[in-house]
């Protein structure tokens, strides 16, 4: 089957790091992002894609939007939940599930372009709109009710702009730039949701944040193409450009926008060597071509949802391929698994379903051809 990418472009059409501190950091977070213009799902760093994407499917109440705007996670529940605009300056809430794409919406908020979502800790709604205006969502009904219209310093970009929560001290936090091209970060106060400033970057911006998010004592917020990060006990010393995440292909390295990024809640975490297949599956190769092409683990070349390609020592070589197909519903009642080599390099292909615990292991003798290999896994 062929793989499903998230929009992308290619690097060499992408301009230098637009705002900020210019100075990279070795960045480990991970996140679930929505791409730019929505409808796809995905997994990244601040480097790196980790997964193909896993578009979102919208039910008949959702199909009339044009703009997928934002995800936020409901700390009392995990559910993730999505906001898109139609072209009549209304929005529809609904919830997705972030492994297979399914939307079920809860309904409209009309008359309300919803720019950016954030939960308080105690899963209160907020969303923020394209008239800079802070509101408050029933997440049962969609039901919406404005709480403030907040100062935003002059700012033009009124499609952009974040808001995020802090649960280190209570305050939901609202971001962009303001009428100088600088950006600005302002704290609200619980319950009456003055403003106080906590930044006035020295930096001129071109691209405004799209999201922001708090997790493990840093401040992230994306511009489409960059990543930022600050000490969330210090965000007046400025944010660090932490990277824009890429992935290569044989015609050079794209770049994945992403409009807004919660952090990871799930049970497989992809990584470089680390692929998770219906993001569930587990997948990681060992293996042993010394003396000439080493040992260690394979690299993750992606391929699709359901499917992954590996290489060894030569980033450009593919060596094997795991296939696993949801066959729940239908033939077997198994999920399917399907391997396949072009090495003889001594391997070790392990698989985890992180649901279950239940774990295949497929080895190949070095000097001997990896041989073709089918098996099945429980369902659900």
């Amino acid at each position: 089957m062929s793989a499903r990418w998230p929009r992308c472009i290619a690097l060499a059409f992408v301009i230098a790091p637009l705002l900020l501190s210019q100075t990279l950091r070795a960045a480990t977070q991970t996140f679930q992002a929505l791409g730019y213009e929505g409808g796809d799902l995905a997994i990244i760093t601040p480097t790196r894609l980790l997964t193909a994407a896993t578009f979102i499917r919208p039910d008949a109440g959702f199909h009339p939007v044009g703009f997928v705007t934002a995800l936020a996670r409901d700390p009392t529940s995990g559910k993730i939940f999505v906001v898109a605009a139609n072209f009549e300056s209304d929005s529809h809430l609904g919830q997705v599930d972030f492994q297979t794409g399914a939307e079920t919406t809860i309904g409209l908020i009309p008359g309300q372009f919803v720019v950016g979502l954030a939960f308080d800790g105690t899963g209160h709604l907020y969303g923020l709109t394209d008239s800079q205006t802070l509101i408050a969502i029933d997440k049962r009904t969609a039901a919406s009710s404005v709480v403030k219209v907040l100062d935003s310093h002059g700012s033009t970009h009124s499609i952009d702009g974040a808001i995020a929560w802090n649960p280190a001290d209570g305050f939901l936090y609202y971001g962009n730039l303001g009428s100088d091209e600088h950006l600005f970060i302002d704290k609200l106060a619980p319950g009456i949701f003055t403003q106080t400033s906590v930044l006035a970057s020295h930096f001129q911006a071109v691209v405004p944040p799209t999201s922001m998010v708090f997790v493990a004592g840093r401040l992230w917020f994306t511009t489409g193409i960059w990543l930022y990060s600050a000490d969330a006990n210090a965000i007046a010393k400025d944010f660090t450009s932490e990277g824009h995440p890429t992935y290569l292909t044989a015609d050079g390295p794209l770049l994945f926008y992403s409009r807004s990024i919660i952090p990871i809640a799930l049970s497989c975490v992809p990584s470089a060597t680390v692929a998770c297949l219906h993001n569930r599956f587990r997948v990681e190769v060992t293996y042993d071509a010394r003396p000439e092409n080493g040992s260690g683990p394979a690299n993750v070349v992606l391929e699709s949802p359901e499917s992954v390609k590996f290489s060894f020592s030569s980033a450009g070589s593919i060596e094997l391929v795991v296939k696993i197909l949801n066959s729940c519903a239908s033939g077997p009642k198994k999920w399917r698994i399907f391997v396949g080599g072009l090495t003889d390099a001594g391997t070790s292909i392990r698989i985890t379903d992180t649901v279950n615990g239940a774990v295949k292991i497929y080895s190949s003798q070095k000097g001997k051809l990896l041989q073709s290999r089918y098996d099945t896994l429980v369902c659900p």
